[in-house]
Parts: structure tokens; C-alpha cells; sequence
């Protein structure tokens, strides 16, 4: 009786509720999704593409091996640069997912060449918005570009982009880690936001 009634009479609004919610969830994610890459910017945007401190020296130099001698010879390699005056045997002591992480993105730079792609209407739309929203403050709201362009890197410039690229990854995987675990998409997205502001 009287319930339904009731309940087709919130139908609207409860629909319009959960838009407006998803909206505002999509919002935040990619808001932080972008402030995780952008914090993980500030030193190449202040340095450069610059390898810093001496472990991703080492990393750095690693992957500038493997990218010239394989897989083979870099399992292989004894290092007599590092842990003077023994050396280091580096094919045993070494995790080298992050090396080889790195060739491989290098190797695919390589084969596809350079883009250019042309921002959709749509999106180039949205950059008056966007604008407004940095005037008031809003930091990590990205500026659209008219034309995206992507070409083949250095092996240290992905060595130094690495940081961002894969701390945004890392923040979109614990939202869905943390989605998995609570089945909160709010709890998702506050993950999402948590790790995206961590200081590695």
C-alpha cells in the first residue's frame, strides 16, 4: 500500500542520488590517481631526468646493462664497480623485475615509435573547467592538452619516470585490493587517496 507508493515516489530521487555519488566517487579516483603521478613528479620537474641517491644509481646502471648486453650476459655480470673491493656477483644478488621492467618498456618505445594523438572534442571541452578550478586552488587538477604525444625514451628518463608511473599503478591496485577485501567502493577510492599521498 502506502510503502509503495512511498517507494515509487523515491525512486527518482534515490537513482539521481546514486548518480551524483558515482560521479563524485570517479571524481576523487582520478583526481588522486593524478595527484600520485604529479607528488612522484616534483624532482624531474625541479632536476630533471636525473637519477638520484645511490640506489637507483645502481638500479639505473643495471638497467643500462641489461638494455645493452641481454638477459644472459646481465645474469652473469660480476660488477667490480659495486661493494668494492670484492665486487658484486649481480645475476645472484639482484631483483630484477624493476631492470627488466624498464627494458622491456624501452624495447616497446622503440618498436612503436613516436604518436601523436589529437585530444578528443569532448575532453578539450572540459579545459575552461579545469582552468577554473586550478584558479581556486585546486592543485592537482591536469591541464588538457590539443595533441598528446608519446615518443621512444632513454633508458634513464624511464628509469626516472618509473617512480610515477608505477606509484599511480600502485595506488589504483590497492583501491582494488582494498574493494576486494571490504566491497566499500568508498573505502576503494579513500585507499586510492591514501596510497596516492604515502611518501615512498
Amino acid at each position: 500500500g502506502a510503502m509503495d507508493g512511498l517507494g515509487a515516489v523515491m525512486f527518482v530521487p534515490r537513482q539521481i542520488f546514486r548518480v551524483v555519488v558515482i560521479l563524485i566517487q570517479s571524481v576523487l579516483l582520478i583526481w588522486f590517481a593524478y595527484a600520485a603521478y604529479d607528488i612522484r613528479l616534483y624532482p624531474i620537474k625541479d632536476f630533471g631526468m636525473i637519477i638520484h641517491e645511490f640506489d637507483p644509481w645502481f638500479n639505473y646502471r643495471a638497467t643500462e646493462y641489461l638494455a645493452a648486453n641481454g638477459l644472459d650476459k646481465f645474469f652473469k655480470w660480476y660488477d667490480y664497480e659495486s661493494w668494492y673491493p670484492l665486487g658484486r656477483p649481480v645475476g645472484t644478488t639482484i631483483y630484477p623485475g624493476m631492470q627488466m621492467t624498464a627494458v622491456a618498456i624501452w624495447e616497446a618505445m622503440k618498436k612503436v615509435g613516436p604518436l601523436k594523438i589529437t585530444t578528443p572534442a569532448p575532453l578539450l571541452a572540459l579545459s575552461p573547467a579545469f582552468e577554473f578550478m586550478r584558479r581556486l586552488g585546486f592543485a592537482y587538477v591536469p591541464s588538457i592538452p590539443k595533441v598528446f604525444e608519446l615518443t621512444p625514451m632513454s633508458v634513464n628518463d624511464i628509469c626516472c619516470m618509473m617512480p610515477p608511473w608505477f606509484g599511480t599503478l600502485a595506488s589504483l591496485f590497492t583501491g582494488l585490493l582494498t574493494y576486494e577485501i571490504s566491497r566499500s567502493t568508498n573505502a576503494a577510492v579513500l585507499a586510492v587517496g591514501i596510497m596516492a599521498i604515502i611518501p615512498a
